[in-house]
């Protein structure tokens, strides 16, 4: 396959993004959220599929290499978490609680736009042509990836009169985004800023409380649009300067791994993972199902985690006379949730095998919700549930590390299951008894 040149062309005709009502606003802004949080899932999957050290055949420098190349999606995938959180700000703000939810993977085309594909892949040629065709600057065309083909028709017909939010088209993240910022505009002029943003005080994530780079609060106008903004220059570039957006990062990493790919005849950066299911998720076929015991544990707790993070960020957006040290401890475990125990346990569960029925193949992480609302109850309910299922995931995943296969992959979760033990430790807060 060729390489992307990353050169712009005449951009072509694209589906021009209506919002004329709160309803339609929230739908789309909802769909945005959702693409968010599946992208950066995809970007984990590729980081946790990398391989760690010489153990698993690879020598120093071509290991100093990798651990560049994971650099580069982490960052990438924390600046999509600030995506999702602005995302998030942006539907409080007009009065709608958070959208966490997203459809399970493989996702085809079913609830995204036809050109818009989403699967769980390696990292590799086939994984970075995918990151940069999502992450492209508008009107730049670049070499479809097999198996992502567009299936269905770009624009569809409009149907004229409908009161219900339509299924709405576009051709890059960024025309999505630009059909938000006008949307806003549009209603801002309909109704006024007072009339369009009107979401509760202090219901939204910052900087300050996540620790993430670049994350306000959306109160009016000037401050969505902001956010739109920093949300198409992180991905794109602004107004098409994409040398230090996602494009371009991922576009050095994509000339790197295939200048290196070409001097080494032996070249395998990545375990052989493949996202693996427990049991066959609800409207999937043809998915890998892993036979495994230990393997089947390990990717229960990993989603158990996963869905509990998607908890503690849901109880922080709909919150309701949580005191600022209260709201500090969901922000934490959410954070935490992702660097002590999602990061290590993705990387555990790359390293363990599908089953007997695939023999050399590893299990790859599938980031499955439930099908619920992750809402919580009140006040001081809502604390002791996800401090009574964060002490249950550690003694599952302490379980777990005396029964792993190895002393490395036991060791590995008994520190999960201490970094559990420590996040329910700081949900104790005093003021929840006042």
């Amino acid at each position: 396959m060729s390489e992307p040149e990353g050169e712009a062309k005449e951009p072509p005709a694209v589906h021009q993004i209506k919002i004329q009502t709160r309803e339609e606003l929230v739908s789309v802004l909802s769909e945005a959220s959702a693409l968010e949080h599946m992208i950066m899932c995809e970007y984990l999957f590729a980081a946790f599929s990398l391989k760690r050290d010489e153990s698993e055949g690879v020598d120093g420098g071509l290991l100093e290499k990798l651990q560049a190349w994971e650099e580069v999606i982490d960052t990438v995938a924390v600046q999509e978490m600030t995506h999702l959180a602005l995302v998030n700000n942006m539907l409080v703000s007009v009065g709608s609680g958070p959208y966490f939810q997203h459809p399970n993977f493989p996702q085809p085309s079913r609830y995204f736009p036809p050109n818009i594909r989403l699967a769980l892949m390696p990292f590799g040629e086939q994984a970075l042509r995918h990151f940069l065709y999502l992450e492209r600057p508008e009107g730049m065309s670049i070499e479809g990836v097999p198996g992502f083909e567009v299936l269905g028709d770009l624009n569809p017909p409009e149907l004229k009169g409908g009161i219900l939010p339509q299924q709405e088209y576009f051709s890059t993240v960024g025309n999505l985004y630009r059909g938000i910022e006008k949307g806003f505009g549009d209603l801002v002029d309909r109704y006024g800023e007072d009339g369009v943003f009107i979401g509760a005080e202090h219901a939204q994530a910052t900087e300050e409380i996540f620790g993430l780079q670049n994350l306000f609060e959306v109160r009016d106008l000037q401050s969505a649009r902001k956010a739109v903004e920093g949300i198409v220059e992180m991905g794109e570039g602004a107004r098409g300067d994409w040398t230090n957006a996602h494009f371009g990062m991922f576009l050095r990493v994509f000339k790197d791994f295939t200048e290196t790919r070409k001097k080494l005849n032996e070249f395998r950066p990545t375990r052989p993972v493949v996202a693996a299911f427990v049991r066959p998720p609800l409207g999937q076929e043809n998915v890998t199902l892993i036979t495994d015991p230990f393997t089947s544990r390990v990717a229960d707790l990993f989603n158990a985690s996963y869905g509990l993070a998607v908890h503690a960020l849901s109880r922080f957006y709909v919150h309701q006379k949580e005191y600022p040290d209260e709201l500090q401890a969901l922000a934490d475990t959410a954070v935490g949730m992702m660097e002590g125990v999602i990061e290590p346990l993705g990387v555990a569960l790359t390293s363990l095998p599908v089953g007997n029925r695939l023999p050399g193949v590893n299990a790859g992480p599938t980031f499955e919700l439930q099908h619920r609302e992750y809402l919580l109850p009140h006040r001081r309910e809502a604390f002791m549930v996800i401090q009574e299922r964060l002490l249950e995931l550690s003694h599952y995943a302490a379980a777990l590390s005396t029964d792993a296969p190895s002393p490395k992959v036991g060791t590995r979760f008994r520190s999960v299951a201490a970094s559990f033990s420590k996040l329910a430790e700081g949900l104790a807060v005093p003021s929840l008894n006042s």
